[in-house]
């Protein structure tokens, strides 16, 4: 299941793109996203939930992504595509009751 760098053109969906990393890529570990909608974008923040002894948990963001409406349904779709086929050969992915990491607004304006 894991990506191999080419990817059909959702246009034709014969063309093959080829996808390369860029110098400044960099690969994080996040257990928290935050949503951002407005009527022209999504805005997703990704971060690191970190507990802090007698304190509140803290959520240090890493980075942030971009995208338009359409680039975001889209993503929605792969990565349900991409759930449904690791729980068929995995197992269900259990949530748990609350999941504090995650957190969402939406503007209008």
């Amino acid at each position: 299941m894991e990506g191999e760098g080419v990817m059909p053109d959702s246009a034709s969906g014969s063309q093959q793109l080829e996808s390369v990393r860029s110098q400044g890529f960099v690969s994080i570990y996040s257990n928290s996203a935050q949503l951002d909608v407005t009527p022209w974008d999504f805005r997703l923040t990704f971060g690191e939930l970190k507990p802090e002894a007698n304190k509140p948990p803290k959520i240090e963001q890493l980075v942030g992504v971009v995208m338009s409406p359409q680039h975001a349904k889209a993503l929605v779709q792969i990565l349900s595509t991409f759930v449904q086929e690791y729980e068929k050969n995995v197992g269900e992915i259990k949530l748990p009751p609350a999941a504090p990491a995650a957190q969402k607004t939406m503007s209008v304006a």
